[in-house]
């Protein structure tokens, strides 16, 4: 890799431009998905129209005000600078735009930078923000209604799948089949038993996502994905209110928790840590 940045360094930085912008447009594209797949499929307008009608208002209609409906052209349909140049308003309605599209679109950019910069592969880098894109969904839908889709599970399998070969070259083997199995036996047992503490989506989900993970890497999942899920239930809970029932999105940490194994391997193979590491990982 450092033969080829010195080789060809125009080429170089046309490749990480043009990897940002892209990013950048896949978050764009990830992020007004999650929004439309909670509208078309679990808000009101899930009765509207047939399924392909609903398909087809997702995936390619035009990206509009949420508010007036009106369609967004020019410059503020940039990617993270079109907020900015909006001046954060609808220019037709004058409502304020949500900020966390541009805050979206700005980490896809951000994930890219850190994985090519980690793994030096491009292929694998746009697998991984897709995989990202499709963990974007499942938290999103998981956080607004407290539902897993079961529809966009084979999306994560297959760009999962496909980041492990492009990042680690590696294929599922015996191990990870037996933590998969022993990962979906504690979970349904888990959801048979207590059934208010688990949700039937998580038992599924779960050990899909420990199998991307691998083995051992699977501990790190589980171990990130109930961390975050702890602290931010427990910064978030009202003084004085008992923590017992409390409904928690676990599909949003799962996805956080996923997302953040796949950066920890690659920083893992890239030698950056130091040596009395390797005995934990």
């Amino acid at each position: 890799m450092a033969e080829f940045y010195s080789e060809f360094p125009s080429l170089v930085i046309f490749i990480w431009i043009g990897g940002v912008l892209i990013s950048f447009s896949m978050g764009s594209f990830y992020s007004t998905l999650a929004y439309r797949v909670v509208r078309f499929y679990y808000g009101k307008e899930r009765k509207i129209g047939s399924k392909l009608f609903r398909l087809r208002k997702i995936l390619i209609e035009p990206s509009s005000c949420e508010s007036c409906g009106n369609k967004i052209t020019g410059l503020v349909i940039f990617p993270v600078f079109g907020y900015w140049f909006s001046k954060k308003e609808c220019s037709n309605c004058k409502v304020p735009i949500n900020p966390l599209y541009s805050l979206c679109e700005a980490v896809f950019g951000l994930l890219f930078v850190v994985a090519f910069l980690l793994s030096g592969k491009l292929l694998g880098t746009f697998a991984f923000l897709a995989l990202c894109g499709h963990l974007l969904v499942s938290a999103s839908t998981d956080f607004q209604k407290f539902s897993l889709d079961y529809e966009n599970l084979p999306f994560i399998l297959l760009f999962g799948a496909l980041t492990n070969y492009l990042f680690f070259d590696a294929t599922p083997g015996k191990a990870d089949l037996i933590v998969y199995v022993c990962f979906s036996a504690v979970f349904f047992l888990i959801y048979f038993l207590f059934p208010n503490a688990m949700g039937f989506a998580d038992a599924v989900f779960a050990p899909a996502f420990a199998l991307l993970c691998g083995h051992p890497w699977w501990i790190f999942f589980l171990n990130s994905s109930y961390g975050i899920a702890i602290i931010v239930t427990v910064l978030k809970r009202k003084k004085g209110e008992s923590l017992r029932r409390v409904p928690i999105p676990m599909g949003v940490y799962f996805s956080i928790g996923l997302a953040l194994t796949f950066l920890a391997r690659l920083v893992s193979n890239s030698g950056l840590l130091p040596e009395w590491t390797n005995f934990i990982l």
